[in-house]
């Protein structure tokens, strides 16, 4: 016996064809009388075979109530609505280029609509022939992703993968932000085939394409929500061609790509072209230069914070054990209330020497904030950080203010640096004041300090005996010629690209990227780690050393830490000229607030640079 539940359902089934009968025959009765005057084929044999066949002539021709009056052309019927059927479709295309600015209707594209049939082509193929109808078939058919297409290819791009279909974007007479939604709504189309693993192993691609454009300052102010201020993909593929390099029709042929690079850099030399806008991703093609510059910086990176990194661990182990030992033998620590003190101070910076560290304080820190955040742009803080500043445009704006400030530091810097050589030009003993105990030149003495320091982080000697300069400091100082040289003309280069083609070529561009972000990152976080623990967080220092920011420091201090510069200035007769009085309350309020301020900063930046590099 069949369940009730089965009897509802063949119920339902014979009412539904009971119902539709009357209708299909109510159709073919009223084709019937439609094609007793429309009697072309178009009309008759071929509609009964059309995706519409199975409606009647009413169905879209509408308003016909009396046919004598329609049979003369007294009456013609209602516009076709193609939307009465295709409701959602419709909606999409009031958006569409097609329709606002060319006012095309749906046969344009679909036409022969009384004979249309499914197509037995692929989707892509199908797609592009009524594309080119309109669009000059050179401009895709023949070019790139339009001869994949008609080769077969089904990972290849066909006009609707890109421009979607029947919401096609248009680009003339839109908003710079709707532009920009534009570009990076096509470059992220882009990247999803050219990041595809398996799109590029079938297609012998590499989907470096997609990474090596991540990395560039375009793809990383694109990821940072600015995407008007730079190029996408389709600005210098020009979009429809995307012929290989080598075809000399593609506009990243070598004859063409001038004209594309002149495009956005009209400053631009004929040498630039040998830049490398996706270095790596070309399979088959060496980089040299690229891989010797990364080596080295990569070098320089592993050993200057395996050798500081390691001496900061042990100078922190050794002091603090120290610390415990003292503390256990009965020794009282000195107390953090008020006490007055008969001596004098001792004048260690001039006001110059504490203008010019804020200044260098103040303009490294912006240079750190407005630039890692465009190396480090597909972090969430790297949009926070941009936003504060105004968008990357302003925060480009400060970073080179702040540039221009730091070169200028150095440049003074370099002219004190030849007045101490050579004091009123006299040329005679300078050899002896580079090597001297002033001088923040290396000397032999450095390496017998450097040696008799890990002695004392093992226990093995004391503490060696230190002059005015120590050899960290020294290292800081000589530093900076090395990283001014290196992260400044590498930022000119990045700053002033069409110029500097007419000097070095291209690729040199690239070494200077590479460079640039690398030395960056060597300076920030030897400030943030290294400079910061010698200067401020080494135990018998912590919180913070004041007498950058106050200019002077206690004489029992100086007796302490340098004790041959105390004995010299003693034995010379100058340790009178040199004492003060101590700092007043605004000195040692700016020193507190102005820095412990720039110390807590810096670690919060460091947190977030190696947020980054560890997660990111």
């Amino acid at each position: 016996m069949k369940s009730p539940s089965f009897r509802c359902l063949l119920a339902i089934v014979f009412l539904t064809a009971v119902a539709a009968f009357p209708c299909a025959v109510l159709a073919q009765v009223q084709q019937g009388r439609c094609q007793s005057c429309h009697s072309d084929p178009a009309f008759t044999s071929g509609f009964s075979m059309s995706v519409h066949g199975h409606l009647s002539c009413g169905a879209c021709h509408r308003g016909i109530d009396d046919i004598r009056l329609h049979s003369s052309g007294e009456k013609k019927s209602d516009p076709v609505r193609c939307a009465s059927c295709h409701s959602t479709i419709a909606e999409k295309y009031k958006t569409d280029v097609h329709a606002v600015s060319q006012n095309m209707a749906c046969t344009d594209c679909h036409q022969k609509i009384h004979v249309l049939t499914r197509s037995d082509k692929p989707k892509e193929i199908s797609v592009q022939e009524k594309c080119v109808r309109c669009h000059a078939p050179g401009d895709y058919a023949m070019a790139g992703h339009g001869r994949a297409v008609a080769a077969g290819n089904p990972d290849t791009a066909t006009c609707t993968d890109c421009h979607s279909l029947h919401a096609v974007a248009g680009m003339a007479g839109v908003s710079e932000k709707e532009r920009a939604a534009l570009r990076e709504a096509y470059t992220q189309r882009c990247k999803a085939c050219h990041a595809d693993p398996g799109v590029a192993e079938r297609n012998n691609l590499s989907t470096a394409i997609a990474d090596t454009y991540d990395q560039t300052y375009h793809g990383k102010v694109l990821q940072v929500g600015y995407a008007q201020r730079v190029a996408g993909c389709a600005d210098c593929h020009t979009g429809h061609n995307t012929l290989p390099s080598e075809d000399p029709a593609s506009a990243m042929h070598p004859e063409n790509l001038y004209a594309a690079c002149k495009t956005c850099h009209p400053t631009m030399h004929q040498r630039f072209v040998s830049f490398e806008a996706h270095p790596g991703a070309v399979k088959g093609r060496t980089y040299l230069a690229l891989h010797i510059a990364e080596i080295f910086m990569i070098g320089l990176l592993v050993g200057v914070f395996a050798f500081f990194w390691i001496h900061t661990l042990l100078w922190w182990w050794r002091a603090y054990l120290d610390k415990c030992r003292r503390r256990k033998a009965g020794f009282i620590e000195d107390s953090l209330a008020l006490e007055c003190r008969e001596e004098k101070q001792i004048q260690r910076f001039t006001v110059t020497q504490r203008v010019m560290h804020v200044l260098l304080i103040l303009s490294f820190f912006t240079l750190v904030m407005t630039g890692f955040p465009i190396k480090y742009s597909e972090t969430a803080w790297a949009k926070v950080l941009v936003n504060l500043w105004g968008g990357p445009h302003m925060a480009g704006l400060f970073h080179r203010i702040a540039a221009l400030v730091l070169c200028a530091l150095f440049l003074y810097t370099l002219w004190l640096s030849i007045r101490f050589l050579f004091p009123k030009w006299r040329f005679r003993g300078w050899l002896g004041r580079l090597f001297g105990p002033d001088s923040l030149f290396p000397n032999l003495k450095d390496l017998q300090d450097i040696k008799g320091m890990f002695l004392w982080f093992f226990g093995r000697g004391p503490m060696p005996k230190l002059d005015r300069w120590t050899y960290w400091e020294k290292f800081d100082f000589l530093a900076v010629f090395w990283g001014m040289t290196a992260i400044g003309l590498s930022g000119f280069m990045l700053w002033f690209p069409g110029p500097f083609s007419y000097i070095v070529p291209g690729w040199v561009i690239n070494i200077a990227t590479i460079v640039h972000s690398e030395e960056a990152f060597l300076a920030a976080v030897f400030i943030f780690t290294v400079h910061f623990f010698n200067n401020h967080i080494v135990p018998n220092k912590f919180p913070l050393e004041p007498n950058i920011f106050t200019g002077r420091y206690r004489l029992d201090q100086m007796r302490e830490e340098r004790p041959l510069e105390y004995e010299r200035m003693v034995a010379e007769g100058k340790l009178d000229s040199l004492k003060r009085e101590g700092p007043g309350l605004w000195s040692q309020l700016f020193a507190s607030v102005f820095g412990l301020g720039s110390l807590v900063l810096g670690i919060i930046l460091l947190v977030l640079i190696f947020w980054a590099v560890l997660f990111y």
